[in-house]
């Protein structure tokens, strides 16, 4: 381990090194950054951009009694290992590990969990708020550090605004480290941020105050107000030649910047500086992302996250066993460039993932009409209902988790107008190793229960991509045309030999199931990814004598009502599965179902999501903790037809599916 780093039990421990030996931590936080995700993987390019910052607030601040908040916590590697954590950092993002992003439960310097963009101004604010009423003002030091394009957030500009002009003390560190607010002027500009919060710039503004105050009828504030300008617009504005600056000071900020935050040295000597400054300061320092990794500064979109492979170039990876070698996100990026060529009235909307989306490649064949709105989604989703209302066909790639934030924006905009917005909700279900900030599991159910919204999902590519027609094609035109959701998770489409009686699959029909397997002693009802191990245990279960029937649900609103009851009437046990929150989910729709038509004495068996959040881990790990595999389905079949179990090893161990229901 690095001679200095394992050293740094705590950011105490950096108060008294030399500025040459922090210097020495920062180049060993990078390399064990670089060691560490070449096994495991992780967030890459921003965390390597970042490790300067973090080592000189961590010098400079007192955490925790100093709060600094971290705006969406992947930046905070260096945070991790300098907070007590390096001897764990080789667990990041593996089950029962540390997490990727910034939980409470963690550690004492975690101060404030975050995993979505935009939250730590507003979250900060409360600190400082919260500071000021206890009376402690004069002891802590409050911070929000944003970066990594979060502060397009709708959220970040609220807080931005309801912060600025409170007159507290109160820090805003932007680490612009990819979109450019201003062009930084080298030297000059590093000399005269430092010149800003320096004793002889606050002995300047106020001899500029006493001046002022002597011209007759010149009021106080008035006063005070001009010879912050005074400075502020003959000095700041050299640093920042195109007026950047001023939008922060007439939020009400003291500006400075842009600032090499790369430069050790200079940012111990300006945030030490910035501490005995009164009221809302905000900082804009310039970071390069993947600094000290030549191919990730030379790509850093590239580098954005890794995996162990791409640090070994001469590996060849092979498809994993059963897999098409297509990723679910491949197949919509492909299939929408296709209806597009065809539809001039097809519009591409994604907030700030176009690569993690796919829309990069519709960028490419129809950049006229991509549009990425930055890190708003309710800007997009509204946006998007404009379109609508104007009889384009907006298709809205947003990741599930992500998508959560424009709920209102559905609601209220999309659903009441019954406009045909198209959504398409990548990464649904259960996403692995991000764990529970980004898992996509309560789609189902937050746009269940909406009106004029209808909701599918595929179980393997073939079928999202004749959903994706049916969608655009069928759905969105006409006069019964309205909002319509398919959700798909992350990873490759698998791949199923399905034997169709009618040697293909039935077309989309909306509200239609399809039944894969027929059987009259128990049903099997599946919901997007999981009908492939239904129809598994289905398999296994006929195999074993019992005539199982598997029916791929295709729809979770409307419901396929005739052939649900169908089966339940003729089986009377069913077991529904879905990877998503059981609470409100497509279990809950049929349970709903069958009291609404007085149908009794049936068993009802649901398998998704428990209500509780699931960690990080590997996602195989994952749904075995959540029993959502072949397995769980087909032993919860023998319990319902009273038959023997097998002999098996369990999957997981007792201690593990104890755990979601201690």
């Amino acid at each position: 381990m690095s001679s200095l780093l394992s050293r740094i039990q705590s950011p105490a421990d950096l108060k008294s090194l030399t500025r040459e030996q922090l210097k020495q931590v920062a180049a060993e936080l990078r390399q064990s950054i670089i060691d560490n995700l070449s096994k495991t993987g992780g967030h890459f390019a921003s965390d390597l951009g970042a490790v300067d910052l973090i080592l000189a607030l961590h010098t400079v601040y007192s955490v925790p009694r100093d709060k600094i908040i971290w705006d969406t916590g992947h930046q905070c590697y260096a945070h991790k290992m300098l907070t007590g954590r390096l001897d764990r950092f080789n667990t990041l993002r593996q089950y029962g590990g540390i997490s990727g992003f910034l939980r409470r439960e963690e550690s004492e310097y975690d101060l404030f969990g975050a995993g979505h963009a935009g939250t730590s101004i507003s979250a900060a604010y409360g600190f400082a708020v919260a500071r000021d009423l206890a009376g402690r003002t004069k002891e802590e030091h409050v911070l929000a550090v944003i970066g990594d394009a979060a502060l397009t957030a709708g959220l970040a500009l609220e807080g931005l605004h309801n912060a600025g002009h409170s007159g507290r003390n109160f820090v805003v560190v932007l680490n612009d480290n990819e979109m450019s607010i201003a062009e930084s002027v080298g030297a000059l500009a590093t000399y005269l941020a430092k010149l800003r919060v320096s004793p002889f710039y606050q002995r300047m503004e106020a001899e500029a105050q006493h001046m002022l105050k002597k011209i007759p009828g010149t009021p106080g504030r008035i006063a005070n107000r001009a010879a912050g300008s005074l400075l502020k617009h003959n000095l700041t504005h050299l640093v920042a030649p195109d007026h950047s600056g001023v939008i922060f000071e007439e939020l009400g900020y003291e500006y400075i910047g842009p600032v090499d935050g790369h430069d050790i040295d200079l940012m111990i000597d300006l945030f030490t500086q910035i501490k005995e400054m009164q009221g809302p300061v905000f900082v804009h320092l310039r970071t390069v992302k993947g600094k000290g990794y030549e191919e990730a500064e030379a790509n850093a979109r590239k580098w954005h996250a890794v995996t162990p492979p791409m640090f070994q170039q001469a590996v060849v990876q092979s498809a994993p066993a059963r897999s098409s070698g297509q990723t679910w996100t491949s197949v919509f990026s492909k299939t929408i460039i296709e209806l597009a060529n065809d539809d001039p009235k097809i519009v591409g909307i994604t907030a700030a993932m176009p690569d993690g989306t796919g829309l990069n490649k519709f960028k490419d064949a129809h950049p006229d009409r991509y549009f990425d709105t930055a890190i708003a989604e309710q800007h997009a989703v509204c946006f998007a209902a404009g379109l609508a209302a104007e009889g384009m066909k907006p298709v809205t790639a947003i990741y599930s988790t992500f998508l959560q934030r424009a709920y209102d924006i559905i609601l209220h905009d999309v659903a009441i107008q019954n406009l045909p917005v198209i959504f398409c909700m990548d990464r649904a279900g259960l996403v692995g190793d991000d764990g529970p900030t980004h898992h996509g599991v309560f789609d189902i159910a937050y746009m269940r229960h909406i009106p004029n919204i209808t909701l599918l999902a595929p179980k393997d590519g073939d079928e999202l991509a004749a959903m994706l027609r049916y969608m655009i094609q069928e759905h969105v035109v006409g006069p019964n045309a309205g909002p319509i959701a398919v959700r798909y998770p992350r990873g490759n489409v698998p791949v199923v030999e399905w034997h169709y009686a009618e040697g293909a699959p039935p077309p989309i029909e909306l509200g239609k199931a399809e039944v894969l397997l027929p059987g009259n002693e128990i049903a099997l009802l599946a919901y997007g990814n999981m009908v492939v191990p239904a129809f598994e245990a289905a398999k296994t279960l006929r195999a074993e004598g019992v005539d199982a029937a598997c029916v791929n649900l295709r729809w979770a609103k409307p419901l396929d009502e005739s052939t649900i009851l169908d089966f339940a009437r003729r089986t009377r046990r069913l077991i529904v599965m879905e990877e998503g929150v059981i609470a409100g989910g497509v279990g809950s729709a049929i349970l709903e179902l069958l009291a609404q038509h007085g149908v009794t004495g049936v068993q009802v068996k649901l398998f998704g999501v428990p209500d509780r959040f699931i960690e990080h881990g590997a996602i195989p790990i994952l749904h075995r903790l959540c029993l959502l595999t072949a397995f769980d389905f087909a032993a919860a079949a023998r319990d319902m037809l009273g038959l023997k179990q097998p002999e098996q090893e369990p999957l997981l161990s007792q201690e593990a599916h104890q755990s979601l229901t201690a």
